[in-house]
């Protein structure tokens, strides 16, 4: 049994979709531009990935950021699977309604609100002690 997609849904659909991920599309599209312009299309290179390539700082970073990640990942996967097994293992224990809305809470909320308030956090850090030094490039 086929459904028709009223004409008005998929209108909106499509019109959702092509503005999540034309950008991205384009994005994509414009890194491999020969002109150092954003607006200007100088051709097709693969100049700048190359460059990203020889870049031992850039390099060093990215490989910083992935094992940060996978630490992140798995120790994230292992907490969440200990809360799991607590709040499914237990009836009803004293902070199970802390610990539920601590497992919930990164779900409902959204990441801008995360990053700004960690923005925040290091601004104030930075004013109270003096840390991270060149918040931006070291965070």
């Amino acid at each position: 049994m086929t459904r028709r997609i009223p004409m008005f849904r998929l209108t909106a659909l499509v019109f959702g979709f092509a503005f999540l991920y034309i950008p991205i599309l384009s994005l994509i599209v414009y890194s491999f531009n020969r002109s150092r312009l954003v607006t200007v299309w100088g051709g097709f290179s693969t100049e700048w990935y190359a460059r990203l390539m020889e870049n031992e700082q850039i390099l060093q970073a990215a490989w910083l950021s992935l094992r940060i990640a996978a630490v992140n990942a798995t120790g994230a996967v292992i907490l969440g699977t200990l809360a799991g097994f607590a709040l499914a293992r237990f009836g009803r224990f004293r902070g199970r309604t802390l610990l539920t809305g601590m497992t919930t809470a990164p779900l409902v909320m959204p990441e801008v609100i995360t990053g700004l308030s960690l923005l925040l956090l290091f601004v104030a850090l930075e004013q109270l002690i003096g840390w991270p030094q060149g918040r931006g490039f070291t965070t």
